[in-house]
């Protein structure tokens, strides 16, 4: 009898709980546009209640902005709910998008409660958006009426996205950790953060990131002194580390010089991010800058 039991309530339980799926943790990244162009969208309204959970997440995105105009127009409405349906059927993103729309008002009345609820669950599901965002709340960043700032809070969440892989979380760590907000200052972390930001898959990051990395060099913060390594940051901040490589190079010898403008040269080809202003190299069509 008990053993009879115990398979009904593990059958329940499998019905009741969809197991987790993200989908694409970077919206802006090319293989999610790929996949966005690919549906015929007015085919999946046709499919009504057969479509996948997939597919219901990404016909409520097409709602929520209608990119590429793939419909007559958004409904913010329709969105919600597809993204409601898709996250009870457990793909993350949409619980995600639930808890925006939430936070947002659209097309239900503004929660809170709601929102965190929603943000919470997608961030233990190990969805960095949800991950950032919630550290960026705790910061009092953003969404600054979500969370009563808690430096500590933001860190142990930026620390969450950023080992996920997300750039400006690991800035915002480096931050927090050079100015000792959450806890004592800590410049090997306020390094180690700041130098693992430049190799992180996701969020939006900016060449200018880059000057307190090479402050850091310069000055022997929470690393040795690296004239090298200084001139080549300062030399991928583009114009604001202009002061900055003046400086150091006073300090360096051609030949250094000479090794820090190749270095910064190969993380830029390396890195698909390009200044512009670095020897006047243009994008070829391959991807590669001459």
């Amino acid at each position: 009898m008990l053993k009879v039991a115990v398979s009904i309530f593990i059958l329940l339980a499998g019905i009741n709980c969809a197991k987790a799926d993200i989908l694409y943790q970077d919206n802006l990244s090319d293989s999610f546009g790929q996949e966005y162009s690919s549906y015929s969208y007015y085919q999946l309204i046709d499919k009504g209640s057969k479509r996948t959970p997939r597919e219901e997440y990404f016909l409520a995105f097409a709602y929520l902005i209608n990119e590429n105009n793939v419909l007559k127009e958004t409904n913010v409405c329709k969105a919600f709910h597809g993204f409601e349906s898709a996250s009870k059927s457990g793909i993350v993103d949409a619980t995600f998008n639930v808890a925006i729309m939430y936070y947002n008002g659209q097309c239900v009345e503004r929660n809170l409660d709601k929102t965190r609820s929603f943000l919470t669950r997608a961030a233990e599901q190990q969805y960095v958006q949800a991950q950032a965002l919630l550290g960026r709340a705790y910061w009092g960043e953003d969404v600054e009426d979500l969370y009563e700032t808690d430096n500590a809070a933001a860190r142990k969440w930026l620390e969450k996205a950023a080992n996920n892989g997300d750039a400006p979380s690991a800035i915002g760590l480096s931050y927090l950790y050079e100015h000792a907000l959450g806890g004592n200052e800590n410049p090997e972390l306020a390094f180690k953060w700041r130098l693992k930001a430049s190799s992180l898959p996701y969020g939006e990051f900016a060449m200018g990131y880059f000057l307190p990395l090479a402050r850091y060099y310069e000055n022997g913060y929470g690393t040795e002194v690296d004239l090298i390594q200084a001139y080549k940051y300062y030399d991928l901040s583009g114009s604001v580390g202009g002061a900055g490589l003046s400086r150091v190079s006073k300090k360096m010898t051609n030949e250094q010089i000479a090794e820090a403008r190749q270095q910064s040269r190969h993380w830029q080809e390396e890195n698909r991010r390009f200044n512009p202003g670095y020897n006047s190299l243009q994008r070829q069509s391959g991807g590669s800058y001459r």
